[in-house]
């Protein structure tokens, strides 16, 4: 097919509370008057934009009103030989909740009671490593050591190794939770026989194997524009099945303290529901349990409760919440922060969705994959835009070729192709 695309066309039409970019051109003001007869929604949606450009508010921004910038220190370190973590920030105000606050150029050391030091290096913005492996010991105190970049020094509480103790069980079982919906829960249960083991957080990290719901074999590209010629071409078949790994957000923290025994018992680490995509086809997770201080635990448990974020850190706190650390110039500085030292162990369980749900219909992927046709005639400018900004790949044919419906489906990237939200290098831990 052998068309000559006009030129863009470019108006602007700008409303008091809310801008409106309209981009018109020949083929676009063609496809307009032909849905305007033969569409009927389509004069309900001019109408829509009309009546919300006259009838339109002033957004509401929130502001915060009283502000205090505070030094966030998140730091553990564990009976693991490895390069620890420190992470340093500031708190932000509402209003600046995506800006980047990564306390940079601070120097980080942490001061066992038998003289050794174990210097940090900073990485990436706030983030600071060991620049050796250690790992914590039973009997040493650890005392934490910062200065910033303007000559501000903070210090922690000595923390001391609590004692080791295993996960006995991780284990999935099918069940409803409090809100009422389908799905699994992942559980522990341990037992400290010694009775010193009392205090609990734990995080995870699942990994899961999933389809892309709209591979198709093919691709369309696009050879010429004028004249207009498309072509297909094979679809890499590593781009059907891929993995992707997330981490635990929120905070999982129990306690046997107040128990006959040191005993924790179906302990939930985490709910996944029946209709989360996550579970369907095949799922991993690696629990790691902390052994903590009755200290570390109150902080934690006082976070969880004083904010509903998912994020242990990064939301912004409507008060102060006290830990162990504290600045050495200024006694009235508040510092928003806790230091441990914990022991550690984990567990690695899979399982499958077929395990526990036989005949169930397989979960609805993560976006909506509603496929489209562009139009091609009388010009094909819209199949020409789309395959050129690279946000759809080819998803099958129609049949028909009008002013109303293309040749060719398009679907959105994600659900054609998996690498967009996961990487199809299988993990080296993973077992079919």
């Amino acid at each position: 097919m052998r068309v000559r695309l006009k030129d863009y066309k470019v108006q602007f039409f700008r409303y008091p509370c809310r801008r409106l970019l309209i981009v018109l051109n020949f083929d676009e003001v063609f496809y307009i008057i032909a849905m305007k007869y033969y569409k009927k929604y389509y004069m309900l949606f001019v109408i829509m934009i009309i009546f919300s450009a006259v009838n339109c508010t002033e957004e509401f921004e929130p502001k915060t009103e009283i502000f205090e910038s505070l030094l966030v220190i998140e730091g553990n370190i564990t009976d693991e030989l490895k390069r620890h973590e420190i992470l340093l920030s500031k708190t932000f105000r509402f209003e600046e909740e995506n800006s980047s606050l990564g306390e940079s150029n601070a120097e980080v050391m942490v001061v066992d009671n038998k003289g050794n030091e174990f210097i940090f290096e900073e990485t990436t913005p706030g983030v600071y490593r060991s620049i050796s492996p250690f790992q914590a010991v039973s009997g040493r105190e650890y005392t934490l050591s910062i200065r910033t970049n303007d000559e501000k020094s903070y210090i922690s509480s000595p923390m001391i190794l609590p004692v080791k103790n295993e996960i006995d069980n991780l284990y999935v079982e099918r069940m409803t939770n409090d809100e009422g919906l389908e799905g699994v829960g992942i559980f522990v249960d341990n037992f400290d026989p010694s009775g010193n083991a009392s205090f609990y957080r734990y995080e995870f990290e699942e990994t899961y194997r999933f389809n892309a719901p709209s591979f198709n074999d093919e691709d369309i590209v696009l050879d010429s524009e004028d004249p207009f010629v498309i072509d297909f071409v094979p679809r890499p078949q590593n781009k059907r099945t891929c993995y992707k790994t997330d981490v635990s957000q929120g905070i999982i923290i129990t306690k046997t303290e107040d128990f006959d025994e040191n005993r924790v018992s179906k302990f939930l680490v985490r709910f996944i529901g029946v209709d989360d995509y996550r579970n369907s086809d095949r799922y991993s997770i690696l629990v790691h349990q902390f052994v903590q201080s009755r200290e570390a635990h109150s902080f934690y448990e006082n976070v969880k409760s004083f904010s509903s974020s998912v994020t242990l850190f990064s939301q912004t706190q409507p008060g102060f919440i006290e830990g162990n650390i504290n600045s050495v110039d200024n006694s009235d500085e508040n510092v928003l922060g806790f230091f441990q030292v914990t022991s550690t162990t984990t567990k690695r369980i899979f399982f499958n969705y077929r395990d526990f749900f036989p005949t169930e219909p397989i979960p609805p992927f993560f976006v909506g994959c509603e496929s489209f046709a562009p139009i091609i005639v009388p010009i094909p400018v819209a199949l020409i835009n789309e395959l050129n900004a690279d946000r759809y790949l080819f998803d099958g044919e129609t049949g028909v070729n009008n002013i109303f419906e293309g040749p060719y489906l398009l679907v959105p990237k994600i659900c054609g192709d998996c690498t967009v939200l996961g990487t199809n290098k299988r993990p080296d831990f993973w077992e079919d």
